[in-house]
């Protein structure tokens, strides 16, 4: 990833295109995200795919692909957003026509399980990508405007309220990441954007601790962590633990897999599947810098404060 495309800004007036590349959603939700962002000015086309049911997921792997093809393909669509997360849009990836993304730039947003599409649409196409709250959960969104500040290219301060800092340091680099149990899939192959020198951001819900120690080995022994130039770790929410208490913490956990290395590590951001979730532009390149207490964007006017 030697460039990122950054694609139009979103603004009032601007057409939103909605979509479901994973699980299923229930339409009331979706017409109350429809409901709220059109009461700030932006006109929204929900994709007839978006309602779809094959099992748990939302229409079959061919619906969900020409869904997300015939939304790209329209001139009059400014951003793709995705209406949920949860499971198998890792199917999706080999079928993607990423020339056509390449030819018409566009804002990609999602989270959780979209954390597939995220990071193969900016490693595939070079684009600028948005790690943000999904489409069905808008109407009550706490960081709607936050959101939508930074499609517009405002880029608004995202407040960290004491984060833990594992690790000093300053590191510069793309931002590359989402949820851990999605992307620890991705290293190894082309849907992974370049891990030399980035900064890597995870979080994840609902796992077991061991379940995480194992995504982390697993990322160690395929060199990220000897790749990236810095870490930021967000919400982990609801962690779990098995009928034996696994004992590692979370900081035991990070701190085994970098084996040494001096590089800035925190923890406690404010993004995952819990209250907080600031959006983060994948692809990025920005500069992380604990003792400032700032990730800051190189490249645009983004500042987050630690």
């Amino acid at each position: 990833m030697n460039a990122i495309s950054i694609p139009n800004p979103l603004l009032p007036g601007d057409t939103i295109g909605v979509m479901a590349p994973s699980s299923y959603v229930e339409k009331d939700d979706i017409e109350r995200s429809k409901a709220a962002l059109e009461a700030r000015g932006y006109k929204v086309y929900i994709h007839p795919q978006t309602y779809a049911r094959h099992n748990q997921t939302a229409g079959t792997h061919e619906q969900r692909v020409k869904a997300l093809h015939e939304l790209w393909d329209r001139a009059d669509i400014n951003t793709i957003w995705a209406a949920g997360g949860g499971n198998r849009s890792l199917y999706l990836l080999e079928s993607l026509d990423y020339d056509l993304f390449r030819a018409k730039p566009k804002n990609f947003v999602g989270f959780s399980d979209s954390t597939s599409l995220l990071n193969a649409i900016c490693a595939r196409s070079g684009l600028l990508t948005v790690h943000g709250q999904v489409f069905k959960n808008l109407y009550h969104f706490r960081h709607l405007g936050e959101t939508l500040a930074l499609l517009a290219h405002e880029g608004p301060p995202m407040p960290l309220e004491n984060p833990d800092i594992l690790n000093p340091g300053e590191a510069c680099g793309p931002l590359v990441g989402g949820c851990l149990s999605l992307f620890q899939y991705l290293p190894g192959t082309p849907d992974c954007p370049h891990l030399e020198g980035a900064l890597l951001f995870l979080e994840d819900s609902s796992e077991h601790l061991s379940r995480i120690d194992r995504m982390f080995a697993h990322m160690k022994r395929l060199g990220v962590f000897q790749k990236i130039s810095g870490l930021i770790l967000g919400e982990f929410h609801d962690l779990k633990e098995g009928t034996r208490p696994f004992g590692f913490t979370m900081p035991d956990i990070v701190l085994d897999c970098l084996d040494g290395r001096d590089i800035p590590v925190i923890m406690n951001a404010p993004f995952g599947h819990g209250s907080n979730l600031f959006p983060l532009p994948l692809g990025m390149k920005m500069i992380l810098n604990t003792k400032t207490g700032q990730l800051s964007g190189a490249q645009s006017e983004t500042t987050i404060i630690l």
